[in-house]
């Protein structure tokens, strides 16, 4: 007979995938055999997100049990009446909860952005939160999970589009039109951090555009 309770962590991360509108937790850890039925349970909660970790344990059979677990949950963020940077999950051994920074896939949210997002709650000092510089933008991706880059496809006559990378740790997947847009996807092959750089010429105008992307590649 199993019964549900709270369950010990060993490793927590939050990660946000912006184009899906879908946060990603993931715990790890060792619990007492037999455990199943892992689950993140959503709780009320005023100043943000959090949540409890949960399993059903039983019958027992006196050994240790190591666990991976992720779970989705299909949400909007960052939301402008809480505290967007960061969840609070409840396990075993952090009764109270732990604060756990969500990383955002995608252009990372900038200081201003996050800052108007958290009106209402007050962010740990320990989320990380990177600002672009005006002449780049920054990406924060998942390790091994697919991203892409866009620019228009509509240049001057006799100009050029050209995309540089370092292929030790980018690999370029696939390029095509989509609509209007030029479309590079890119998988990762280390973590780490990198550039992506893009350079439109203008042929006949002979002008050159640089637009430069810094690259995070992080597991969770």
């Amino acid at each position: 007979m199993g019964f549900l309770g709270t369950i010990p962590a060993t490793k927590l991360a939050a990660f946000y995938d912006t184009g899906q509108q879908k946060l990603i937790l993931y715990a790890q850890g060792v619990v007492k055999g037999a455990t199943y039925g892992f689950n993140f349970q959503r709780d009320t909660f005023m100043g943000g997100l959090k949540f409890t970790l949960q399993a059903w344990t039983g019958p027992l059979t006196g050994k240790e049990q190591p666990y991976e677990h992720s779970q989705g949950f299909i949400i909007s963020l960052p939301q402008p009446h809480f505290n967007s940077k960061s969840v609070l999950i409840v396990t075993a051994n952090h009764p109270q909860g732990e604060t756990v920074p969500i990383h955002y896939s995608g252009l990372i949210h900038t200081d201003t952005e996050l800052a108007a997002a958290n009106k209402a709650g007050s962010a740990p000092a320990s989320a990380p939160v990177t600002t672009a510089t005006p002449d780049s933008t920054q990406l924060n991706v998942l390790f091994k999970m697919p991203f892409n880059i866009s620019e228009n496809a509509e240049v001057p006559k006799m100009g050029a589009v050209d995309v540089q990378y370092d292929n030790t740790i980018l690999q370029l997947v696939t390029a095509g039109i989509s609509n209007t847009d030029i479309v590079w996807t890119f998988n990762s092959l280390q973590t780490g951090d990198t550039q992506i750089l893009v350079t439109i010429y203008g042929g006949i105008a002979q002008f050159v555009i640089r637009k430069t992307y810094n690259v995070r590649i992080f597991v969770l």
